[in-house]
């Protein structure tokens, strides 16, 4: 049988709480009135793109701070958008303007971040720590080092934040996540029940506690966590889909298999769901169900390995289970 496609929850960006604060105060920055304005501040990327578009192109006849503001909001839209490379062209004009804004230096790093550029991402967290050594821009840079794959320096930086701000759910998160990369699982639970007891109805929090003692075989106390997880929030897809697998390790593949059906009700996009299913169902032995998920699961992901080779397996099991039939 193909192995179960395990997805763990990713750690929790202190980018996008700095990218929200960012927001809120380029909006105060613009101090001008208009429908493109308007535009500008909206939450719909299309429209906030086109919005500060007409701000922008009126130059030097907006302020200082308001052409910061355009070209950061505007930039912030793109990076919601996955363009990456114009929310950082929008970022560096910001910077040409205001060379010492916070704001567009904080989301331009976010977006090299993004983009996986983690080398240019650090070093704009470094001006911020240099600039402004508040929690944010540890946790941002911290973000950036367990991104790349750097775990004592993205430690030290979310100690650093945690010094700066006791109650920050982010860092102890992150650093749950870092220590358990490790394999220091004890510092990593010591974390993540910190997390959960300032953040008692955070389903994030729930998360990744289940995921270290799912990794850990403790199936049960993850079992009881991603039911928590998904009490707070029942619109997670990958807590169905992880509770799912913690029941198809319990040998419970009836319920497994309503779960990984939830997840992709959740998220019809979401072919790892639909390989677990297809495991769960083949452990039910049902392989026509198993082979049309794997199926699925390749056309939305055509280079899942784990599912290609569940498909062949389960062809070829097909096969041999109708050769074996009785003629009619």
């Amino acid at each position: 049988m193909a192995p179960l496609a395990f997805a763990s929850t990713s750690f929790q960006s202190p980018l996008r709480l700095a990218l929200a604060a960012a927001f809120s105060l380029v909006c105060v920055a613009a101090e001008a009135k208009g429908d493109a304005w308007a535009s500008c501040r909206a939450a719909d990327p299309d429209k906030r793109i086109e919005g500060c578009g007409e701000v922008i192109a009126r130059g030097d006849k907006e302020t200082k701070p308001n052409r910061v503001a355009a070209y950061v909001n505007r930039g912030g839209a793109f990076h919601a958008k996955g363009d990456f490379d114009r929310a950082l062209a929008d970022y560096d004009k910001a910077l040409e303007i205001d060379p010492a804004s916070s704001v567009a230096l904080a989301d331009r790093a976010a977006a090299y971040r993004a983009k996986g550029d983690f080398d240019h991402a650090i070093a704009d967290y470094d001006k911020l720590v240099a600039a402004q050594p508040k929690a944010a821009a540890y946790l941002g840079r911290g973000g950036a080092y367990q991104s790349k794959g750097d775990l004592d320096k993205a430690i030290a930086d979310y100690d650093k934040a945690l010094e700066l701000d006791k109650k920050s759910t982010a860092a102890l998160a992150n650093r749950g996540r870092a220590w358990r990369a490790k394999g220091d699982l004890d510092r990593a639970l010591a974390d993540f029940d910190a997390a959960i007891k300032l953040e008692p109805k955070s389903a994030q929090a729930y998360l990744n506690r289940a995921a270290l003692y799912q990794g850990k075989g403790d199936l049960d106390h993850a079992l009881a966590d991603y039911d928590k997880a998904i009490a707070s929030d029942g619109k997670l897809a990958i807590a169905y889909n992880n509770r799912g697998l913690t029941l198809h390790a319990k040998g419970e593949f009836d319920r497994a298999v309503a779960d990984f059906g939830k997840a992709v009700g959740l998220d019809p996009k979401y072919a790892r769901a639909y390989l677990n299913r297809a495991n769960a169902y083949r452990g039910k032995r049902e392989l026509d169900r198993a082979k049309s998920d794997l199926e699925q699961a390749l056309a939305l992901d055509p280079n899942l390995a784990a599912a290609k080779k569940g498909l062949d397996e389960v062809t070829k099991q097909l096969a041999a289970r109708a050769a074996a039939a009785p003629a009619q």
